[in-house]
Parts: C-alpha cells; sequence; structure tokens
C-alpha cells in the first residue's frame, strides 16, 4: 500500500503508514521543501507528482529544484518529456496512465515499453481485466491507483497483477 496524500492534513497519517513509500499529490513551491523534509525524517521515499504542486512550470529547472533543493527521490507524471528529463537528473519516475478508453491503453504501454519508468500507474486501478491485460503485456512493474477503496479491490488488484497499491484512502494504509 503506497499512501496518496492529496492534503497536508493526511502527512501524519501516512507517516504513521507501515508504507516505506508515499506518493505527494498536493503542495506548493513555497512549501513543498518542508513537507518532503518531514515525509523523509520519517524514512519515507517520496515522489513527488509534479502535474499536481502548485507553482512549479514542466520544466529541468523545477526537476533540478525538486532533486536538489526539495530532496525527493522521484516524480510522478503523466509527461513523457518531463520523465525522460527527470530520469536524466538521477530522480525515479512514475509514469500515470489514465485508462478512459484501449487506444489511452494501447498508448500507455507503448510509452511505458519506451520509456522503462520505475513504475507504471494504472488508473483506475480497480478493473483486474485490465490490469492483468496490461501486466501481460508490459513487463516493467505496475501500481494500480485510482478509485481504490476497499480491501477487496486491492485483493483483485494484486492477484491481477499489480505490484503495489496507491490510494488516498487512509483506512487501508496500514494494509501490508
Amino acid at each position: 500500500m503506497i499512501p496518496a496524500i492529496r492534503t497536508e492534513k493526511d502527512i501524519e497519517e501516512a507517516l504513521a503508514s507501515p508504507s516505506t513509500l508515499v506518493f505527494l499529490l498536493t503542495g506548493n513551491v513555497a512549501n513543498i521543501e518542508e513537507v518532503v523534509y518531514n515525509l523523509k525524517k520519517g524514512n519515507k521515499e517520496v515522489f513527488v507528482h509534479i502535474d499536481l504542486v502548485k507553482g512549479l512550470s514542466f520544466d529541468k529547472c523545477s526537476l533540478e529544484f525538486l532533486k536538489d533543493v526539495v530532496g525527493a527521490d522521484g516524480i510522478i507524471s503523466t509527461h513523457i518529456s518531463l520523465l525522460k528529463a527527470a530520469r536524466k537528473l538521477g530522480l525515479k519516475i512514475i509514469q500515470r496512465v489514465f485508462l478512459v478508453d484501449s487506444g489511452a491503453m494501447e498508448s500507455g504501454i507503448v510509452q511505458a515499453k519506451d520509456l522503462e519508468p520505475d513504475f507504471l500507474e494504472i488508473l483506475p486501478g480497480i478493473i483486474p481485466e485490465v490490469i492483468e491485460e496490461i501486466s501481460s503485456r508490459y513487463p516493467g512493474n505496475i501500481i494500480a491507483g485510482g478509485l481504490v477503496r476497499k480491501k477487496e479491490q486491492i485483493f483483485a488488484a494484486l492477484k491481477a497483477g499489480a505490484k503495489a497499491i496507491s490510494t488516498s484512502c487512509k483506512d487501508l494504509w496500514k494494509i501490508l
């Protein structure tokens, strides 16, 4: 289970979770350094969803800021060029793909095979048949995220081939 932190109020619960990895889906340029510092002080590996941090642009300068000043371990994004630039800087990368239709799934798989992200996060993560199809066609690590609200959904996604689950549902953060 990977806590997906949507508000600053969620940080304490994420710190109390057994996960060593967190997704930061909130923040702005004024507070991101302090938030990441506190999470890392709690022995968490922090992936910042760069698309959701207010005040950052989608450029190399923002990536350097996240790596060198903020101390982020990696980024999450849907932007392939940004992920490629982050990798060149030594950041870990999570490619996020929204499965709105079969075309999005096909292009996401093709992009992931080319990019070879550390993780491919597919959303929504509650469709075991699709997770199974993607895991049979993509050899990398898959994270299922989005709309995961029940234990049964977690186990179904894992059985279908996901290596981890990300969720903002705090009740699920302590499930191993």
